[in-house]
């Protein structure tokens, strides 16, 4: 039985978000500000993604039952679950990522 995230643990997860104005150089403090609120902007990413993978996994797994103990099946279907949510969201970044490379290098 493999663990509950399967091969990633949600808490070194990072979604990797790139803005323009992270790439440019403001000089003094505003540079830093630029970071701080990046990873502000990041950690809000991930909690709003760890909420839909429980929300949607949990409905998906146990639908309207409740039971007491989780049986091998439910814990199949949530580590298989999770990780389709997971790797789903990380190749979306990643494209997101490159189309946003091409159109600042079409400007």
């Amino acid at each position: 039985l493999k663990p509950l995230l399967g091969a990633q643990d949600v808490s070194s997860y990072r979604p990797r978000l790139r803005t323009r104005a992270r790439a440019m150089d403001y000089g003094g403090g505003r540079g830093q500000d630029m970071e701080a609120l990046q990873q502000s902007l990041n950690a809000v990413v991930l909690q709003l993604l760890q909420n839909q993978v429980r929300k949607t996994c949990f409905d998906k797994c146990f639908q309207n039952r409740f039971p007491d103990r989780m049986s091998k099946s439910d814990h199949i279907c949530l580590a298989k679950c999770m990780d389709r949510m997971y790797e789903a969201h990380s190749i979306v970044v990643k494209a997101s990522v490159e189309m946003a490379q091409n159109l600042a290098s079409q400007e």
